[in-house]
């Protein structure tokens, strides 16, 4: 996409140059002049034109420098934001997940106890034994 600008701003330059450069050439071929002027008229005429166009070629290089510069920033900070909003949420997950596991060691400690207390011939000593284990 942007070399069919590129091509689009050098077939201005372009057109502009041979428009100048045809004007500037039929003008002095009709003024009344002696060969000798009217030749030094059009090399004069063909350096100013040279010259303006080279001064335009520039400004619309530094334009598109700027541009692109431009767009790159904003590019740039558009994938801080998005990976800043990527690690919140990431972030946010994670401590869903380690609340998730917590309340399910919860309900687990829970749910041995009633079955420990319903079952007749387990002591409290056993439950201990089992959580120590656990937890090391």
């Amino acid at each position: 996409m942007s070399n069919n600008g590129q091509n689009n701003g050098l077939a201005m330059v372009l057109a502009f140059f041979t428009g100048f450069m045809a004007g500037a050439v039929i003008s002095l071929l009709y003024a009344p002049s002696s060969g000798k002027e009217t030749r030094r008229k059009i090399r004069d005429t063909s350096i100013e034109a040279k010259n303006r166009t080279v001064e335009f070629a520039s400004q619309a290089s530094d334009s598109a420098r700027q541009s692109a510069e431009a767009l790159m920033e904003q590019g740039k900070e558009s994938v801080h934001t998005i990976v800043d909003s990527g690690k919140e949420r990431i972030q946010h997950a994670g401590e869903q997940v380690k609340s998730a596991v917590e309340t399910g060691r919860k309900v687990s400690a829970d749910v041995r106890s009633k079955i420990a207390g319903s079952i007749p011939g387990i002591s409290d000593s056993e439950e201990t034994d089992e959580e120590a284990t656990e937890e090391a």
